[in-house]
C-alpha cells in the first residue's frame, strides 16, 4: 500500500528505471504504509511505521548509476536524525544486472529487502544480496 503518493511522479520515475514498474507494483501489493519520496533521482520510498518507538528512518532507493547501463541499484540507507541535515548513512546496495535495457527483479529477493526496510534495517533481516562496497555516485 502506498500512501501520500503523487501517482503521476511515481509512475514516471518507475518507467525510467529497468525493473522500476515491477518494484512499484510490489509496493502497491504489500500492506505496509509506504511513502514515496517525490524529489530526487530514481524511485525512492520510506515506510510510515515505528521501530523501537521511533519513526522508521529506513529508506530504499532504486536508481541507475551515472554512466552505467549494465546494472540497476537498490540502495538501503537511513535518513539523518537531525531534521535539517541531508546526511545519509548507507547500509549497502543490491546490484541487479541489466541486459538489453531489461532486468528481472526476483520478487522473493525484493521482499527480503522490503522486510529489511520495514524492520528498520535490523541485522537479523539483512538480505543475502546486500553488498557494502559502492563504486559509483549515489544521486540525491
Amino acid at each position: 500500500m502506498i500512501r501520500q503518493v503523487d501517482q503521476e511522479r511515481a509512475l514516471e520515475s518507475a518507467a525510467g528505471i529497468p525493473g522500476g514498474a515491477a518494484v512499484l507494483g510490489r509496493l502497491k501489493e504489500r500492506s505496509e504504509p509506504f511513502v514515496l519520496v517525490p524529489e530526487g533521482a530514481g524511485l525512492e520510498w520510506g515506510v510510515a511505521n515505528e521501530v523501537k518507538g521511533a519513526p522508521n528512518r529506513a529508506r530504499l532507493k532504486l536508481f541507475v548509476p551515472e554512466g552505467r547501463d549494465d546494472i540497476v541499484v537498490l540502495l538501503a540507507y537511513k535518513t539523518s536524525q537531525v531534521e535539517w541535515s541531508r546526511d545519509r548513512y548507507a547500509y549497502g546496495v543490491w546490484e541487479i544486472p541489466v541486459t538489453d535495457g531489461e532486468t528481472a527483479i526476483d520478487p522473493a529477493v525484493l521482499d527480503t529487502w522490503i522486510d529489511f526496510q520495514v524492520s528498520g534495517f535490523h541485522p537479523e533481516r539483512r538480505p543475502d544480496t546486500l553488498v557494502r562496497q559502492i563504486s559509483y555516485d549515489i544521486p540525491a
